[in-house]
């Protein structure tokens, strides 16, 4: 039996939040689009380092969330927390005005609390409008340099490991949030070869130990260079002391085709 799914390709006219990403590389990476809408727009909430240059730039009122971001260390608690300051202020606004929430890539990619504003804004009689950005991925694919463009596998590391996703060794590999892996913390303290240990096991089960990797950050800033480490699985521990919150790990595939 077939569901009908909301059409979330709402018309200009009729959103009233709009979610918008800068895309990877810095301020000045965001598109036209992005920049009109921060323009006319009521109200923008951010979670960047650009708070400064959001206010010199636009007349909107610019809430800042790195305070609430910041205030716990729980992501379901604060991404929800976050989640209802839009809500609240978008449900307060007058009637003709909108307010856009603004973060880094893309609107959608790995933005829990936006999901959230999707699924909760029509609660308070509005709609949401995402917009697309770059994300991580197309940067990834410019900074390693390696083609996957032809098929890859992409999976968040901590559903790859938790359910034992099978993996065809030949087709190249790319795990985000490998920093993150091993913890239920925003910001995670515990020691990072004993986290990250389990996911490395877990790939040298299925690939070569001479099959060549790279643990890779892209940049998200312009003044923060790409950071991009070739290794091969036998020698993946190596790579320990260069993981941190945002990077994410390649592995390169077979050459197939002619």
């Amino acid at each position: 039996m077939r569901t009908s799914r909301e059409d979330l390709r709402v018309p200009d006219a009729q959103a009233d939040l709009y979610l918008v990403g800068l895309g990877i590389g810095g301020f000045d990476s965001r598109t036209i689009e992005v920049d009109d809408i921060l323009r006319s727009t009521s109200a923008i909430f951010h979670l960047t380092a650009f708070d400064d240059e959001l206010r010199n730039r636009y007349s909107g009122l610019v809430i800042d969330l790195k305070p609430l971001y910041e205030s716990g260390d729980d992501p379901q608690v604060i991404y929800a927390a976050m989640a209802e300051a839009v809500l609240d202020t978008l449900a307060h606004l007058p009637e003709g005005h909108t307010a856009a929430f603004l973060t880094y890539g893309h609107t959608l990619f790995l933005v829990d609390s936006n999901w959230e504003l999707l699924r909760r804004v029509g609660e308070i009689g509005r709609r949401a409008k995402a917009i697309a950005a770059t994300s991580f991925l197309d940067q990834v694919l410019v900074d390693l340099r390696s083609r996957f463009d032809g098929g890859f596998q992409s999976y968040e590391s901590n559903l790859f490991y938790r359910e034992r996703i099978r993996l065809d060794e030949r087709m190249p590999l790319l795990l985000s949030q490998v920093g993150d892996f091993g913890s239920s913390s925003l910001r995670p303290t515990s020691k990072l070869l004993e986290r990250v240990h389990p996911l490395f096991d877990r790939l040298s089960q299925v690939y070569p130990a001479e099959r060549e990797c790279a643990l890779i950050f892209s940049a998200w800033r312009s003044d923060v260079a790409p950071q991009c480490t070739w290794t091969s699985i036998g020698e993946l521990s190596t790579l320990v002391s260069s993981v941190h919150v945002g990077c994410s790990l390649f592995v390169a595939g077979e050459r197939l085709g002619g």
